[in-house]
């Protein structure tokens, strides 16, 4: 799918409405419908309607002077981006402001000028007839978008925008406008970006797809992996790579002693989401195999949660994590060892001073030369019989010891 959508935004490149560039804004839409795995009929009904779509941008009256703007669909990801912006505001105060789903915030009407603007960009793309209506209604939502926010007079109250995710909807219309109207304009990073080896999902676009003048990331091993995702296909980023550090700021825990009253081996698991299903099914079968002094935490990504593979395969005697952050689950005891694949998880449990393990699944996506692995239950009671000390990669993969956020956003400021 990562293919169709970069020959679309390619043709794209040269879209624009009203003065306003929105190749970005529409390629944001256009993955949603690209990589929904769905049949081709609920695709084409769900682009269809955007067409109607018209946004209201209920929040414009508290979108003035510096704002931050962010919408998640999780709660630990909500948690997050307001705990950033108001680790920000200590230094530079900000607007904040929540943006809804698209299908929350509007209302329903067609706009036959939108609609004749987008048919004339869509004919000249080359694509399939089946593309090109995903194409238009995409272009048409995003018109829309250009057509509310002008009529709102949103950026003329507007001196810079913090955005969670300018890659995706719907920060990405706002944000590309401020930045075309040279209103100072970031993006945080908000998972672990990388360069995924033998597949190319959706996440991909939060690095690809950055509307942002300006993009914080976490560290120099990210900063290079997204350099290296661009160089691979023969560009630079469009957009600046600031080092900010890891965008939790929470205090690297003393290590928990492990309770002398205890023999066990305590080992937590942390699981992906859906997309990595079988091979999280295999790990869970695989940690049956321990011995019975060892005792088993499973944290299921939020994802996973109403999996009924997932849960049939969970290992009898397992506990399963229902604490609602990571940081409660190591904060609350002891672990001899973190394991896990695919998921930032594994690498935020250095953080906590934990030693942790990648299982070498079929579908790993990352390696980090540095970390130990595991493929078989021998090989895995071997690693929590000695573990190797990972807190290193907590400052190299995460920038664990670096919070300069408010400090690069408010020296823009003055």
């Amino acid at each position: 799918m990562y293919e169709l959508y970069a020959k679309t935004k390619e043709n794209l490149r040269l879209a624009s409405h009203g003065g306003y560039d929105i190749c970005n804004p529409t390629a944001a839409l256009l993955a949603h419908i690209f990589f929904d795995h769905r049949p081709v009929r609920k695709k084409i009904r769900r682009a269809l309607k955007l067409i109607t779509l018209t946004p209201r941008y209920s929040c414009r009256d508290t979108l003035k002077g510096d704002a931050f703007i962010w919408h998640c669909d999780r709660e630990d990801q909500a948690q997050l981006a307001l705990s950033i912006a108001k680790e920000i505001s200590r230094k530079k105060k900000l607007n904040i402001n929540f943006l809804p789903d698209i299908k929350k915030d509007s209302c329903k009407s067609l706009d036959w000028r939108a609609m004749g603007a987008a048919l004339r960009i869509t004919l000249q793309c080359k694509q399939s007839l089946l593309e090109r209506i995903y194409i238009f209604c995409a272009l048409c939502h995003s018109i829309k978008h250009v057509k509310a926010i002008k009529e709102a007079k949103i950026l003329d109250r507007l001196t810079s925008v913090v955005s969670y995710n300018s890659a995706n909807i719907p920060e990405c219309f706002l944000v590309n406008m401020c930045r075309q109207r040279d209103i100072k304009t970031y993006s945080l990073q908000h998972g672990l970006y990388h360069r995924y080896r033998h597949e190319r999902p959706i996440d991909i676009i939060n690095y690809d797809n950055v509307t942002a003048q300006e993009l914080l990331v976490w560290s120099d091993f990210c900063r290079n992996e997204i350099m290296e995702f661009h160089r691979e296909l023969g560009r630079t980023p469009e957009f600046n790579i600031t080092v900010a550090g890891y965008i939790n700021s929470i205090e690297r825990s003393a290590p928990i002693s492990k309770s002398h009253q205890s023999d066990l081996t305590r080992i937590v698991c942390l699981l992906p989401g859906k997309r990595y299903v079988q091979d999280c099914t295999a790990l869970l079968h695989l940690l049956r195999d321990l011995p019975s002094d060892y005792e088993l935490t499973i944290r299921l990504h939020p994802l996973l949660a109403d999996s009924r593979e997932i849960r049939e395969a969970l290992p009898r005697n397992a506990i399963l994590d229902t604490n609602e952050t990571l940081a409660q689950t190591l904060t609350q005891q002891r672990y001899d060892l973190a394991v896990g694949f695919n998921t930032t998880s594994l690498f935020e449990a250095t953080l906590f001073d934990i030693p942790c393990a990648l299982y070498l699944a079929p579908s790993l996506n990352l390696e980090v030369g540095d970390l130990p692995n595991f493929s078989n239950v021998e090989q895995l009671i071997a690693l929590a019989q000695h573990p190797v000390s990972t807190q290193a990669l907590a400052d190299f993969v995460l920038g664990a010891s670096i919070f300069r956020y408010a400090d690069i956003i408010a020296a823009d400021g003055n």
